[in-house]
């Protein structure tokens, strides 16, 4: 269990929280001079948009117009009027319903001066940014529990900041409130608060589908861990006990997993619900929709009927442009794991039941924090989102989806902070590594400053 925070460490939250909401603001800025010098390559945004009648209204008519982009349309739409079309189950309901309640409470008077419709879209950037600052904060705490590492915890914290997936952070989409909720119910998870872990998770599948999968840290933690203590340890507990507590810890992971899913299956029980029965009155005219009659859920219908996601759809000619612009995310990840799995190829292929590299005081790896046992679930994820990104999405997606994957920054902190923030006994020429931090740190700064160009004037990549 991670130690409690000194004043050290909360002096390094506010530092982390300040350079996070100081990002945020570059970030509005950058987009709101750029669409007022650039523009749009499409207009929907003005016909979605009141006209402006004062000068109040004129300046967050400007901001929507720099934030309402791409995905950010269903977001509005479904807070100001729920749920009307069936595409629109392809976006999660927490997003909507935070904008809704926030604009309907803390920000009800401003209704008068700029109208209903740009009141939730404020409320929407509000939502975003705050989260992003929370998220940050959330991330860092996970490092130093996680990596025992402060020093790259803190570098993480801040590379965070500077993502490449940098204006979808701050416009209206779930990118950071979902960053902010699986941070913190990792965090929890290191703490062994498990329920708290899983009511956050479940919050989270409200907001995106892939929420479910961090439910499998229950698992690792409650199962394999155990399973990694008896097979490491000289004195093994009386076989029958140790499967009798394996067992009840099982039980436990399946109860916190179901929690945890809990969001993503009701929004599908509410889709089915909303859609099937209309679907069921025209049913004799058109074929019915296969979440209606069989096991298919609507989201994945949905995706792959308007979006075109499933695996190896989006492995056409047309769409090379769009790999070339995943392949830094990807190569950045490739090194990651390659690193942590050539550190230790044994504990790797045998989920760390045995291990040839000895560990230190501190429970991290001699040489790096980033090569440390705790680190390996989130080997794991990270392999299997990448798999998922690659084979299954669209693929220029692949900052923002892993925006909230700590090992991206993790690593990236690993890179650029080299022997400095790997802990004690770490080795390496530092100008051997030189090229690699200037590459992380310009795709970083570069890729994310670009992104919040064309969002901001409606360009692709979304």
């Amino acid at each position: 269990m991670p130690a409690p925070p000194t004043g050290s460490t909360r002096g390094r939250c506010w530092d982390v929280a300040r350079y996070a909401g100081m990002s945020r603001l570059a970030a509005l800025l950058l987009g709101y001079v750029s669409n007022a010098i650039v523009s749009d390559y499409d207009s929907s945004a003005s016909l979605s948009l009141p006209a402006q009648s004062s000068a109040a209204q004129g300046i967050v008519r400007r901001l929507a117009h720099v934030v309402v982009r791409w995905d950010a349309f269903y977001f509005k739409h479904i807070a100001e009027a729920g749920y009307v079309y069936e595409q629109e189950h392809a976006f999660f309901p927490l997003l909507p319903l935070v904008m809704r309640a926030f604009a309907r409470t803390a920000l009800a008077p401003l209704d008068g001066w700029i109208g209903p419709q740009l009141v939730l879209v404020l409320a929407g950037v509000l939502v975003s940014n705050v989260c992003f600052v929370l998220a940050s904060v959330a991330l860092y705490k996970l490092g130093c529990g996680t990596l025992r590492s402060e020093r790259l915890a803190y570098a993480a914290a801040l590379l965070f900041v500077l993502a490449p997936s940098n204006m979808f952070m701050s416009a209206v989409y779930t990118e950071s409130l979902f960053a902010y909720l699986v941070f913190s119910a990792l965090l929890l998870v290191t703490r062994r608060r498990y329920a708290w872990a899983a009511v956050v998770l479940c919050a989270s599948t409200l907001c995106r589908a892939n929420g479910v999968v961090y439910a499998g840290f229950f698992w690792w933690d409650l199962v394999v861990q155990p399973c990694i203590l008896r097979q490491r340890s000289s004195q093994k507990p009386a076989a029958l006990r140790w499967f009798v507590g394996l067992a009840v810890q099982a039980a436990r992971a399946t109860a916190l997993t179901a929690v945890a899913a809990l969001g993503f299956v009701a929004f599908q029980a509410l889709g089915r619900q909303m859609l099937c029965g209309h679907q069921q009155a025209v049913a004799q005219n058109h074929d019915m929709r296969p979440y209606c009659s069989g096991a298919a859920t609507v989201y994945g219908f949905v995706q792959a009927h308007y979006w075109d996601v499933g695996f190896m759809r989006y492995y056409t000619p047309n769409q090379i442009p769009n790999f070339a612009l995943a392949v830094p995310m990807v190569v950045l990840a490739l090194c990651g794991m390659w690193a942590y799995v050539v550190s230790d190829p044994v504990r790797a292929a045998t989920l760390g039941m045995r291990s040839h590299k000895a560990e230190g005081a501190n429970g991290a790896l001699l040489g790096s924090a980033y090569l440390g046992d705790s680190l390996l679930p989130h080997m794991y994820l990270w392999a299997l989102l990448l798999f998922v990104a690659v084979t299954t999405m669209h693929v220029q997606v692949i900052t923002r989806f892993f925006s909230s994957v700590p090992a991206v920054f993790w690593y990236a902190a690993h890179v650029v902070c080299g022997s400095a923030g790997a802990g004690a006994g770490a080795g390496g020429g530092d100008s051997g590594r030189s090229w690699r931090r200037r590459a992380v740190v310009w795709y970083f700064v570069g890729y994310g400053m670009a992104g919040v160009v064309l969002f901001s004037n409606f360009f692709p990549p979304a």
